[in-house]
């Protein structure tokens, strides 16, 4: 049986123009069956997915560390975590393609969030070392709220896109506010 011109060709050209990255958009990716093809070029296939699957998390991984060592405060941190989830919802997208056979999808799709997960107690890990390494605290701590406000966990491809820029989720508990009173105001006399 002859894979080529078929849909395995298009999801293997596919995947390969992604591992490079210069495709994004698997949409018109046809659908797969298991038992259209042989056995050893399904597993050829799904060994491809599974290795382009991790390239692209290696390239997301480094690009977010890259991005948290140039950040010269928090806000550009929180900004670094925030802006990698666009990477995170695109490799979630391919991995849970809904050509892809359902419990295929699934296998990768939880391979994928694992992996996500791993990334996010690497990154806590690692401030916990630097507090124990003697790093200041408030330097750890504040990195930790930032990790902590800005998880990489959180699963933007299936969160609803926000329309106005400047809304919150208002059913995320709010932060904790510490406010000053000004001192009052002397009669002038």
């Amino acid at each position: 049986m002859a894979v080529t011109g078929s849909g395995y060709q298009a999801w293997v050209t596919f995947l390969d123009r992604w591992r490079a990255g210069q495709a994004d958009d698997a949409r018109e990716l046809p659908l797969l069956a298991e038992q259209d093809y042989p056995a050893d070029s399904w597993a050829r296939l799904i060994r491809r997915m599974t290795e382009v699957l991790a390239s692209r998390l290696r390239a997301w991984a480094d690009g977010l560390l890259r991005a948290m060592a140039d950040a010269r405060d928090e806000f550009e941190v929180a900004r670094a975590l925030t802006q990698s989830r666009q990477g995170l919802a695109v490799i979630r997208a391919v991995a849970a393609h809904p050509g892809l056979p359902p419990q295929l999808s699934r296998q990768l799709l939880d391979a994928v969030n694992e992996a996500i997960s791993a990334a996010q107690q690497a990154l806590l890990d690692n401030i916990e070392s630097a507090r124990r390494a003697g790093v200041d605290d408030r330097i750890v701590q504040a990195r930790l709220r930032t990790l902590r406000d800005n998880p990489i966990t959180v699963h933007t491809a299936t969160a609803p896109r926000r329309t106005d820029a400047w809304s919150c989720d208002p059913s995320r508990p709010p932060r904790r506010q510490i406010l000053i009173d000004p001192p009052p105001l002397r009669p002038e006399e």
